[in-house]
């Protein structure tokens, strides 16, 4: 079956040739294409890629025009998923790269499934410190997928690589840009309501690139941790105050860990500041949460009976600093 690999990028020229490397020596036989979705770089990105033309089947897709708001990354993969032309669809992002198998080990675990996920490796690219060490982490081979999250609790993986069968995109729709952060979770949920489950596939690997500076994984930590809310406003709200109290308590004990950490030397203090970063995000989003209850706000009624979101999705305009 033809496979469609969709890779959204936006400025990520200093990254991006490790991931088009990996996909040069991916040892999957089969035909395929490799759909790059530009969002507006003002880098070198695109020429970049189309370098690659002689080593890639390479087609660039614009998912910004130059006018009006930038869409986030989940604006790309729907410009990129609307213009995959594969039976499969996977993904990948510019800053990571793929262990030489990966695509073929993906390929085969859709022959049974709908939709699967890889392992994920945070050693290749990342300094010791910023790690958990080999096989660790986050859906990582050990860990397996994670469903930490509420208020569903269901697995989920990371939206950055996975694979899917068009048939359960066709099912599941595209990627709501209005989750931010909240999109791997979201998009997983979905697939499950409607129907599917996810497959692990602990044997294909890709390798994620951490931030790497404090101010770098504190900033993305509380986009993350910001936009988290959309979860609750559509699957379901959980009383504020509980939420709050549950911010508060995250936020004072990521700070202590934070000083206590950074005393004792066995981390960077850039390791300790993504959960700071997170949870102050998380605080942030408390008046949102406040508003909706007030409101009577009900969860998305075509989610939870496993239909595509009704009506168009609210782009998240996404400065370019």
């Amino acid at each position: 079956m033809f496979v469609s690999v969709v890779l959204p990028c936006y400025n990520g020229a200093s990254t991006l040739p490790e991931m088009l490397d990996s996909l040069v020596r991916q040892t999957f036989q089969g035909e395929w294409e490799l759909v790059f979705v530009n969002n507006g770089s003002s880098d070198a990105s695109v020429d970049i890629a189309m370098s690659y033309c002689d080593r890639l089947p390479v087609r660039v897709v614009d998912a910004y025009i130059g006018t009006g708001p930038r869409g986030g990354v989940a604006h790309s993969y729907t410009a990129g998923f609307g213009a995959a032309k594969g039976g499969l669809i996977l993904t990948c992002e510019s800053g990571d790269a793929l262990a030489p198998d990966y695509m073929e080990r993906i390929v085969q675990a859709l022959e049974t499934a709908d939709f699967v996920a890889p392992a994920i490796d945070y050693e290749l690219l990342n300094p010791p410190g910023l790690t958990w060490g080999k096989d660790q982490g986050q859906q990582s081979r050990t860990a397996g997928l994670p469903d930490f999250a509420g208020p569903l609790w269901l697995p989920f993986a990371s939206f950055c690589a996975i694979g899917m069968r068009r048939t359960c995109y066709e099912r599941v729709g595209d990627p709501s840009d209005s989750m931010g952060g909240g999109l791997d979770v979201d998009y997983c949920w979905r697939v499950q309501l409607a129907g599917m489950k996810i497959t692990f596939v602990p044997d294909a690997v890709a390798h994620y690139r951490l931030r790497h500076t404090a101010k770098a994984r504190f900033r993305q930590a509380e986009g993350w941790g910001r936009t988290q809310v959309s979860l609750l406003l559509r699957y379901g709200l959980r009383p504020w105050p509980r939420y709050l109290a549950y911010v508060l308590f995250y936020l004072a004990k990521s700070t202590l860990a934070l000083a206590l950490g950074t005393i004792s030397g066995r981390r960077p203090f850039a390791y300790w500041t993504w959960n700071v970063g997170y949870a102050w995000g998380q605080l942030q989003s408390v008046p949102l949460l406040m508003r909706a209850h007030a409101r009577g706000h009900k969860p998305d009624a075509d989610i939870l009976a496993g239909r595509p979101p009704a009506g168009p999705q609210t782009l998240i305009p996404i400065p370019d600093a």
